[in-house]
């Protein structure tokens, strides 16, 4: 019996002992990202409703609108959503695991035009490569990289 404790404390000890968790937490798609021009930060996490799937809400934006004021979704096709605060409001939907490193079948809400968009993901290099389309024929891409990551490169010689 006491065998048996020492060797589970053992490999307990080894599993905390060496980074991998962290490198595979690291090189997963949940988290924080900065999107392009570092305007907003998105965090993508398993969806509450369906925790399969991967959701994103903008967290943190980078300038409120001109004059002060609170950003808003203004843009929203719904007129009750147009006053508010676009921190807090969910523009990944239902992103699903497609392979390695991708996710599809998701829907990508724009707040700069109001419209949402079919979704895609592609993760690699440390980077998140996402392609929203509408009608499957007109079809925009952005990279967003780790907030730290971008901090990192600001402070690099």
């Amino acid at each position: 019996m006491r065998r048996i404790a020492s060797l589970v404390a053992c490999m307990l000890g080894l599993a905390t002992a060496f980074p991998a968790a962290s490198a595979e937490a690291r090189s997963d798609l949940a988290g924080r990202w900065a999107t392009e021009g570092f305007g907003s930060i998105v965090e993508v996490r398993p969806c509450a409703a369906a925790p399969a799937e991967m959701c994103g809400r903008i967290v943190w934006l980078w300038a409120p609108s001109p004059g002060g004021r609170l950003r808003v979704d203004q843009h929203n096709p719904d007129p009750a959503f147009r006053t508010r605060s676009l921190v807090g409001v969910e523009i990944i939907r239902g992103l699903r695991p497609a392979g390695a490193g991708a996710w599809t079948g998701g829907r990508l809400y724009n707040p700069d035009d109001g419209r949402t968009y079919t979704g895609a993901v592609r993760l690699g290099d440390g980077q998140l490569e996402l392609r929203g389309c509408a009608l499957s024929i007109v079809c925009k891409s952005q990279t967003w990289r780790r907030p730290q990551d971008v901090l990192a490169a600001s402070r690099a010689p």
